[in-house]
């Protein structure tokens, strides 16, 4: 991150410390209503009066009264956002401790704000391990067989190195999902090549489930349904662009590979036996643990996670196999992970962002644009229309969802804790 506050002024005025605050929850790819509320609370505690903010993508406005009765104004243009929940909930924290102590001196807020801003969650073993883990768990949870899992565990493996590296390298986000998308589709036709996967096409589609931007579309129907139209169109539009790079990746490389053919066909679909179900209800629990460690968010969250990831697709595949009816398949589990996050919010006194961006992965329309795209791509209308209403119908079944989900009073959420 560049430098944006002066040493003459960073441990002097609350305002720095707000807007450093907000930066970081921008930065960190927290909603605009909580980068506003939060910087709200932190000026209260801090003793800033008639404190006024906006927030736009990418942009951070303040005002205000400082404690020395000075009016005292901040505009910041922050970097493009990169997922980390981990950082927004260490900022959530330090607001909760504002609010409860007050008197906290700006020296000490300074410098857990700066320890949050360099500090890392993981490191790049864990991470290289949770795409390793990802790929393998949402391959079986979309329907692969344990051998196709295997090997798209494998390919997600070479998916991890490669991103270490990439990070490292290419510092444009859209390249460097094309690198790693053709990493999967070079690693899933060179493991099927020697026999390692028996469906090219469910070993391509798991791995690539951890290259799916799920918060960016979690996080843009939030934004939308609380009429955020720029914010939630802006990142809609980097989560499409992410989709659109996975596809370009993956057909420039198969075209290039002699061995390998273009992808057809709909994909695995979920069975109805029991074991079956229950194997693939326990891989997709896994699967989320391991993209939270993707997006940065405390260990301390696994088990809710998992659990809530896991009924979440076992709700989804029970109605979806009973009933073939894609809205109510995708609108009871949404509604099941919008409510259980604001409860586990409570409980956890922490950000419900952690356990709906995460959680509603699996359910996230992502996968079903990258597949539209595909197909259009190599020519197959049809099956990229049929995609792409799936894509539009998850996403409108999500929002609706998650603004049913706002309308309840946050007192509610309370009484069900304390009981």
């Amino acid at each position: 991150m560049s430098e944006k506050f002066s040493p003459e002024s960073d441990y002097n005025s609350a305002m720095d410390a707000i807007l450093q605050a907000g930066s970081i929850l921008m930065e960190s790819g927290a909603e605009i209503y909580r980068i506003e509320e939060t910087m709200t609370h932190m000026a209260n505690s801090l003793g800033v009066r008639k404190f006024s903010c906006y927030v736009v993508n990418r942009g951070v406005l303040i005002s205000g009264v400082n404690p020395s009765g000075e009016k005292e104004s901040r505009i910041l243009a922050t970097q493009a956002p990169s997922i980390n929940l981990g950082k927004l909930e260490e900022v959530n924290r330090l607001s909760r401790d504002l609010v409860s102590s007050p008197a906290s001196p700006l020296p000490l807020v300074f410098s857990r704000l700066k320890e949050i801003e360099t500090k890392s969650f993981y490191r790049p073993y864990e991470e290289i391990f949770a795409y390793f883990l990802g790929a393998g768990g949402f391959s079986i949870a979309l329907g692969s067989n344990w051998i196709d899992g295997l090997a798209a565990a494998l390919s997600g493996l070479c998916v991890g190195l490669g991103m270490q590296l990439l990070n490292r390298w290419i510092r444009t986000s859209f390249l460097q999902i094309i690198f790693a998308s053709a990493i999967v589709a070079l690693a899933a036709n060179l493991l099927y090549l020697i026999g390692i996967g028996t469906n090219r096409n469910d070993i391509i589609l798991g791995t690539l489930m951890v290259l799916i931007p799920g918060a960016y579309f979690v996080n843009s129907i939030r934004e939308l349904t609380q009429n955020n139209y720029y914010s939630g169109s802006a990142l809609m539009l980097s989560g499409l662009t992410s989709c659109i790079s996975i596809s370009v990746g993956v057909v420039a490389t198969l075209a290039l590979l002699p061995f390998a053919d273009q992808l057809s066909g709909m994909f695995s679909t979920p069975s109805t036996s029991w074991q079956t179900v229950l194997s693939q209800t326990v891989m997709a629990g896994l699967g989320t643990v391991a993209f939270s460690v993707l997006y940065q968010v405390p260990r301390k969250y696994f088990a809710d996670l998992g659990i809530l990831g896991a009924v979440s697709w076992l709700v989804y595949l029970l109605i979806w196999n009973s009933s073939q009816l894609d809205v109510l398949s995708i609108l009871v589990p949404a509604l099941l992970v919008a409510i259980s996050s604001r409860i586990l919010a409570q409980w956890r006194k922490c950000p419900a962002t952690i356990f709906l961006a995460t959680s509603m992965f699996p359910l996230i329309p992502g996968m079903s644009f990258y597949r539209s795209t595909y197909f259009f791509i190599i020519g197959n209308t049809e099956l990229g229309m049929h995609f792409l209403r799936i894509c539009f119908l998850t996403s409108f079944t999500i929002a609706i969802a998650i603004s049913l989900t706002q309308q309840l009073p946050g007192q509610l959420f309370k009484r069900i804790v304390r009981r």
